[in-house]
Parts: structure tokens; C-alpha cells; sequence
């Protein structure tokens, strides 16, 4: 039969009318002038398959450590490595990044990998890595983590281990250029030692390596065992230390009195601070004799103004301008105001009068300058007194002195510390231009875009603009921040952005960096406020990005769905537990109850069918009271009330026996079928016999039961004795409880008019509750009382 569908639509296209269909869901209406138009236009277009459709990003994991995070997972399983020589090609591509700051848990992937090459030594030999290898690896290890660093001291022995060994077999043919290399390896590992907390070691090893009169190089690593000390809090070996160098005639150079003095003025021992404050300091390299420095005169000065010690400080002061100051004499003198209660104005004045007497001859006068200001800032943010610090500011704006990077990264600090949201992202619109990378800029810039992440008023585009302008300065955002920029993204439906996001960052982190960020997706779940369908989608990034989330996690994300009213996305988060792989996450008899309870409150048959039968099939799980609970549960919320009282008949039969909430969830199965009270009477008789101790839930429960079943007379026999036989008093839960378990309009006036009549008090909280009435609005009345029972 030949189609008039071609002639129609050219017709309808001459004449300029629409093309309509009458089964369309955008049906025609006639308006005013009598013309049919469509009600909506018609929205595809033909060339819409060639628009690329979005794609997530593949994760972005560094050069190599899939190799070795392969390895472990091999000698995990116990099965089959890869050969060592593809081990050996991947170490050295995951450490021989130059930039690269490594958290501890690469380390120990690292450090596994070395293991195994040592076990598995090369065919020709020879080691695998060379002395210069071993150095470079040094000195990536030598870049502290924000993780602890305990896997990297560890690697670090075992290096220099392989160094000693070395140069025990080369000690006597050792070539010049392999002896420099043995010396910086040894030098390698004090540092390592003294950045991870083992400075007692690295100070006895610089005993024995190094002779007496030591040169340049040794005296500045005498210097940092002694920063190594301070950084560790442990003053008695500090002190003991300095005692040690006086002993060996090490010069007492300007970062060893800076690293003294400053731990005794922090620790207020202000006497021991002055004793090396007074000794003679030279310099580092030429070793004559020079001033104290401006930091160590800073330190002291602090702490006699602190400790109240003012003729010290004075004399100092004293000393300072004895002879002709220079500029870093007058910001000592600033401080020193600043610190014994001078405000802002009377630092002012003293900048002015600076300005006016202090001309060095031939030159320019002395002014304040950046560091005066951001020396000042920084004083007033240590006393936590923002409002000073935003005046310094403002001062040296009035005398021409812009603010830089360090001016800006601080006022950022101090206003997100009095939550100036606004103030801090306008400190940081200053800094847009000029970011450098510092550490302490792109921390202060991290805590901007977590505070704005937070923020209630927040704009998304100002956000964006933030964090692209930390990438394009190469700065890695840190863990929590990631974690709030996925929530934003998740909260706005962009799950594919949060997923992008996720897979250039998390496979860089380490696994208690992962948790954090998986733990606060996980509550953005748990959320109320967040919808059921973002819920979902964030529950679906956590399970393809943090395959390792806990089951707990898990079995608490299966709840919220349950609670949401959503048993079917509650029934994948079950099955997604009951197929993984890990046993510490693959669902236990925890679960099934919890997915039992949940199925019962959903009253949900098609997935406790589903559920049921995988519970039958697996064989590592063992079926107890609590779990034939929730199934007798389930199956009398479903209406299956004989196949519960099954469940109710092996509890009795088994060697657990009943718990207090079997007996009421069996009461609760007897209250949904016909002739429940001939299961409910018998149950009740042995309770009696046995004498039972009967608590107000059992009661209730078999209050219901009777109810149920149009045993009236005896529910009201019941509830007049109830108070002498077992000792507690009708309230809202049982009383509600018996009005929603009698379905019949009739009997629930009867019921209404006798509690009105003995506990009106308690009919009016009843009534305060609400109710609704079944068989849309023709049935009896349930007030909504929670009826839910716990397996």
C-alpha cells in the first residue's frame, strides 16, 4: 500500500501550515485567530549524532607506579610477580621525577619494589641502581610529606646500608668521582635523618664521620642537627649538642645561635637565650666575626617582651642604634614597640621620625619598607590580632608601600580565620597575577577554596576561575580541598566534572588522603538535603573511584536509601557489597540483616525475593537469631506472614533460641494474617510458663496481635490489668499502637471512646500526630506512629 506520508508534508510545506499528528505529545492548539500552531517546537535536530558526547577523563596516575602497585598486588594474591627487570624499569620511572614530593604510601610501594630487586639481583651481576642512582633517589626522599615520612626513613637505612656496603668492597680501588659520591650519600642520610625526627643518630654519626675543625660544608650540617633538635622539641640534647661543637671547634655561626636562641626564647627560658645571644658569631663561609642576626635579635627581643623583661630588651634596642642603624635595626625597633603594647600610631610616628634622622651619607634615606609591614603583620597575626595586622596593611599602602605575595598570602590567612570570606578572596584577586608557587601562598589559597566551597553565597564561576589559576601555576590542590570541590560539583548534578576531577587527582593520593576524601562523599549521601538522585550519583563515583571504601560506609549508604523510600538503589548498593571481590568489603551477615530490615521497612518482596536467594547461595554466611529476625520481619512486612512464622519456628528450633525481639516481631507476624491469635495465644501461654520477663514492646506487640484479629474485649482486659501484672502505665506508644492494629471503623470508635475515657491525655498526643486513612480516604485511621521493629 503506497504512503501519502511524502505528499502530505510537501503539501503542508507549500502552503506553509504545520505538520501535525494527532498522537503527538506536543498536540496543537487553536488560538485566537483560528490558526493551529504546535505547543512546543520540535527539539531534535538531524545532525545531532556527530555532537561528540562527553567522556569522563582516564585517571592520571604518575609514571610508573602502576608497575609497582602491580607487584604488591601480585605478592598479595601469591601469585606470579612480573620480572624484575620490568620492576627495575618502573622504579626508575616513578623516582627519577625531579619536582616530585612523595606521600608515604608511594614510598612504600617504592620500597617494596627495591626489596624485591634485591632479592632478585640482575644476571650480569651488577646492582641495580648506581651510586648516582642512590643519590638521586636520596634526595627525592629528602622532600618531606605533609604524611609523616615514616617509609621514607625507612628506605633511606636501607640506601645507606647499600652505600656502606659499597664502600666496604670498594675501599681500597675507589675512584675519585665515586668517593665524592659515598661522601654526599652520607650526607644525604644525616639530612634524612634529621627531617624525619632522627636527630640523636644523625648526630652520632657526624661524630664518627667527621674529624675536628671541620670544614664549611660539615660546620652548616652541625648546624642543622642542631635545627634538627629544636624542630624535635628535645632541649636537653639540643644544649648537649651545642657542647659537643664547642668541644670539637666547630665555629658558632649565625644559624646555630639563630636555632638556639630562638628554641629557649619559644621554650621562656630567657636566661639561656641571653648566654647565647652574648656569644661571638661568625659567618658561615669566611668565619669572621659578624652580628647577631636580624631573626635571633627578633626572637630575644620577643621574649623579653613577653616574659616583661623590658631593660634587656632596651638594651638591645640600645646596641642596635649605638651606632648608625640600618634598616634592619629599625625593624627590630618596630617589632620591639609593637611587642610591649605600642599601637599602630605610635609605630607610625616612629617610621616618621626614622625617615627624618636617619640619612646614610652619599645615599638615600632609610625607608620602610615591604618587610617592615609584612614583619609587623606577622607579629600581630602570632598575638591572633587581625584587626592590627589589617592596619599595617593600610599603613603601608598610605606611605606608597604595595602589598606583595607574602602581604597578600597573610591577609588571606588572618581573614579566613575570622571567616572574612569576602575579604580573603579580595586579597587573593590581588595576588591573581603574580602567584610564584609558594608553598605558604597555595595553602592560603587552598583554605580560600574550601571556605568558598563551604559558603553559602558562593559563586560558582569565581570558584573556577581560583582553581584554574592554581593549575595553570602547576600547584596540586591538596585532599581536602578536591573533597570540597567535588561536593560543590555534586550538589550542582555535575557528576561528570566531580568524576573528571577525581581521576586526575585521587590515584596520586595516598589511601588515609583517599578515606578523607571518600568520607566526605559518603556524608554528602547521608546528607538530608541532598536529592536522592545526586545522592545516587555520588554513590556511584565513590564505587568506581574508592573501590576500597569500608563496608561500613557502604552498609550505611545502603540505609540512607532505604530510609529515602528507594529499596531498589538500597538493593544495588547490596548487590554491589555481595559481588566485590575484597573480603573486608563483601557483604557479612551485618548486611543482610540491614538489607533484610531495610527491605521490610519498603516493604519490597521483588528484591527480598532477590536477596533471599543470594543469601541461600552463599556459603560464607551462617544464619543466626538476629538475621532469621530480619527475615521474619521482611516477610511479615511483605505479607508473607506463614513463610515468617517459618523463620519464627527454626529460631525456636535452633541452640541460640529467641531474643526479646524475636518474640515481638513474632507477635507483629501473627498481627497480619487470619486467625493470627491462635499462632499469637500459644506463644503468649509459653511466655507465661516460662515466666518471662514481659517488657512493654512484647506487650504491645501481642496487644496488636489480639487487635488485629477483632479480639477487642480481651485487648481492653488486657490494658485494665496491665498496670498491676506487669507494672507499667497505657502511654502513646502502646495505645497508639493498639488504635492503628484495629482495622475496622467501627471497633476504632470503640477504642477511641475508651481512651478518651481512661488516658484523655494521652488520646490528645495521639491526635497531635496527624493521621491518614486507607483505602484512599473510605478506610480506618493510622496516626502515624513509627511501628517499626529492630531485628
Amino acid at each position: 500500500m503506497p504512503s501519502h506520508l511524502t505528499r502530505v508534508v510537501f503539501r503542508s510545506l507549500i502552503t506553509n501550515k504545520p505538520i501535525l499528528y494527532r498522537g503527538c505529545l506536543s498536540r496543537a492548539r487553536v488560538v485566537r485567530n483560528g490558526c493551529r500552531t504546535l505547543l512546543l517546537p520540535q527539539q531534535r535536530t538531524f545532525f545531532e549524532f556527530l555532537k561528540p558526547q562527553r567522556k569522563v577523563k582516564n585517571a592520571e596516575i604518575p609514571p610508573g607506579l602502576e608497575g609497582l602497585m602491580e607487584l604488591a598486588r601480585m605478592q598479595g594474591l601469591a601469585a606470579r610477580p612480573p620480572p624484575p627487570t620490568k620492576v627495575a624499569s618502573a622504579f626508575m620511572e616513578f623516582m627519577s621525577r625531579r619536582d616530585a614530593v612523595l606521600e608515604d604510601f608511594h614510598v612504600g610501594m617504592a620500597f617494596n619494589a627495591y626489596e624485591y630487586l634485591e632479592k632478585h639481583p640482575r644476571d650480569d651481576g651488577q646492582p641495580w641502581l648506581s651510586l648516582s642512582d642512590i643519590c638521586a633517589v636520596n634526595q627525592i626522599l629528602l622532600r618531606r610529606p605533609n604524611t609523616g615520612g615514616t617509609p621514607h626513613l625507612r628506605f633511606g637505612r636501607l640506601l645507606h646500608q647499600e652505600l656502606e656496603m659499597r664502600r666496604e668492597k670498594t675501599n681500597k680501588g675507589v675512584t675519585k668521582e665515586d668517593a665524592e659520591l659515598l661522601r654526599h650519600g652520607l650526607v644525604q642520610f644525616i639530612k634524612l635523618l634529621l627531617s624525619y625526627g632522627s636527630s640523636l643518630e644523625a648526630r652520632e654519626i657526624a661524630t664518627r664521620a667527621f674529624s675536628k675543625s671541620p670544614q664549611p660544608e660539615e660546620s652548616q650540617l652541625w648546624a642543622d642537627i642542631l635545627e634538627g633538635f629544636s624542630r624535635e622539641g628535645n632541649k636537653d640534647e639540643l644544649l648537649k649538642t651545642a657542647d659537643v661543637m664547642r668541644d670539637r671547634l666547630v665555629p658558632f655561626s649565625r644559624r646555630m645561635q639563630t636555632a638556639l636562641v630562638t628554641f629557649l626564647a619559644k621554650d621562656s627560658d630567657l636566661k639561656q637565650a641571653k648566654y647565647w645571644y652574648s656569644q661571638p658569631v661568625v659567618h658561615e663561609e669566611s668565619e669572621q666575626p659578624v652580628t647577631p642576626a636580624a631573626s635571633t635579635c627578633g626572637a630575644i627581643l620577643k621574649a623579653c617582651a613577653l616574659s616583661g623583661d623590658l631593660t634587656y630588651g632596651q638594651q638591645i634596642i640600645a646596641s642596635l642604634l649605638k651606632h648608625q642603624p640600618d634598616k634592619a635595626a629599625w625593624d627590630l625597633v618596630f617589632l620591639w614597640s609593637a611587642a610591649i603594647g605600642k599601637g599602630v600610631d605610635e609605630v607610625e610616628r616612629m617610621m616618621n621620625v626614622m625617615i627624618r634622622r636617619n640619612t646614610v651619607s652619599g645615599q638615600q634615606e632609610i625607608h620602610p619598607d615591604i618587610d617592615t609591614i609584612n614583619a609587623l603583620v606577622e607579629d600581630a597575626m602570632s598575638r591572633k590580632d587581625p584587626y592590627s595586622a589589617e592596619r599595617y596593611i593600610t599603613l603601608g599602602e598610605k606611605r606608597g608601600i604595595l602589598p606583595n605575595e607574602k602581604t597578600l598570602t597573610m591577609q588571606m590567612q588572618y581573614r579566613l580565620s575570622i571567616k572574612d570570606i569576602d575579604g580573603a578572596k579580595a586579597a587573593y584577586f590581588g595576588i591573581q597575577g603574580d602567584l610564584s608557587g609558594d608553598v605558604q601562598c597555595v595553602e592560603a589559597i587552598n583554605q580560600l577554596i574550601q571556605a568558598l566551597c563551604k559558603s553559602q553565597h558562593h559563586q560558582f564561576d569565581e570558584i573556577m576561575a581560583i582553581v584554574e589559576d592554581l593549575y595553570e601555576r602547576k600547584a596540586k590542590p591538596t585532599p581536602e580541598t578536591v573533597a570540597a570541590l567535588c561536593t560543590l560539583h555534586l550538589r550542582r548534578g555535575e557528576a561528570i566534572d566531580a568524576m573528571d576531577l577525581l581521576q586526575i587527582h585521587a590515584p596520586s593520593y595516598t589511601p588515609p588522603q583517599r578515606s578523607m576524601i571518600c568520607r566526605q562523599l559518603v556524608d554528602l549521601v547521608l546528607d538530608g538535603q541532598t536529592s536522592t538522585a545526586d545522592a545516587w550519583d555520588t554513590y556511584q563515583l565513590i564505587r568506581q573511584v574508592f573501590g576500597e571504601a569500608p563496608r561500613e560506609d557502604r552498609t550505611r549508604i545502603m540505609n540512607e536509601f532505604f530510609s529515602r523510600g528507594r529499596s531498589d538503589m538500597a538493593c544495588h548498593v547490596f548487590f554491589h557489597m555481595r559481588n566485590h571481590e575484597h573480603p573486608a568489603i563483601r557483604a557479612d551477615k551485618d548486611v543482610y540483616t540491614a538489607a533484610f530490615t531495610g527491605f521490610a521497612r519498603n516493604a519490597d518482596a521483588e528484591s527480598l525475593e532477590l536477596a533471599h536467594n543470594q543469601l541461600k547461595l552463599d556459603v560464607r554466611v551462617e544464619l543466626d537469631t538476629k538475621m532469621r529476625n530480619s527475615l521474619m520481619l521482611a516477610y511479615a512486612a511483605i505479607g508473607n506472614n506463614k513463610r515468617a512464622l517459618e523463620f519464627w519456628s527454626e529460631i525456636v528450633a535452633s541452640e541460640e533460641g529467641p531474643t526479646y525481639n524475636s518474640i515481638a516481631i513474632a507477635f507483629r507476624s501473627c498481627e497480619g494474617m487470619s486467625f493470627g491469635d491462635k499462632h499469637a495465644k500459644p506463644i503468649w501461654r509459653r511466655l507465661k510458663q516460662m515466666d518471662i520477663d514481659i517488657d512493654k514492646e512484647i506487650f504491645t506487640a501481642y496487644l496488636g496481635a489480639i487487635a488485629r484479629n477483632q479480639l477487642h474485649d480481651e485487648a481492653v482486659a488486657m490494658l485494665e490489668t496491665v498496670e498491676e501484672e506487669y507494672g507499667f502505665t497505657p502511654d502513646l506508644f502502646m495505645l497508639g499502637n493498639w488504635f492503628n492494629a484495629t482495622s475496622s471503623i467501627e471497633r476504632q470508635a470503640r477504642v477511641e471512646t475508651w481512651i478518651k475515657e481512661h488516658y484523655p491525655a494521652v488520646w490528645t498526643e495521639i491526635e497531635a500526630l496527624g493521621h491518614w486513612v486507607v483505602m484512599d480516604g473510605f478506610g480506618y485511621r493510622q496516626y502515624n506512629i513509627n511501628r517499626d521493629l529492630d531485628p
